[in-house]
């Protein structure tokens, strides 16, 4: 079975290397992305299963990010996790505005974010746990 691969797209390095070994000790592919731009750019060539995604960068902030992957028909149907600090309702009801499937706040619960990886991975896995 392929690995699936996700695309982490923060400008803190620590932060994605810390997220990417957890990611990769479970099995997963990650590849990374230090700004907005930069996040656009692999997504369209690289087509992740799965988008792990910050509000607050430079070259282009995650909603837009967001916007921009969910107008195009190559990444519209990448599942997008926004992972941020920002955690007033409107700052989420904005991500779930442009396209995001989850909304998590920093600082995270690792154990919490592995499940909604999962999640966000094996949708139907999640209708039936319902």
């Amino acid at each position: 079975m392929n690995k699936k691969r996700i695309l982490v797209v923060d400008d803190e390095k620590d932060f994605v290397e810390m997220i990417k070994f957890r990611l990769e000790a479970n099995g997963y592919e990650v590849m990374a992305a230090f700004d907005g731009i930069q996040g656009v750019t692999i997504a369209k060539k690289n087509k992740p299963d799965l988008i792990i995604l910050d509000v607050m960068m430079p070259a282009g902030g995650g909603y837009l990010v967001c916007e921009r992957l969910k107008l195009s028909s190559f990444t519209w149907s990448i599942p997008v996790i926004f992972l941020t600090a920002k955690s007033r309702p409107e700052d989420e009801a904005k991500a779930y505005e442009v396209g995001a499937k989850y909304y998590l706040t920093k600082p995270y619960e690792p154990e919490i974010l592995l499940d909604t990886v999962k999640k966000a991975l094996n949708p139907s896995e999640e209708d039936e746990s319902e």
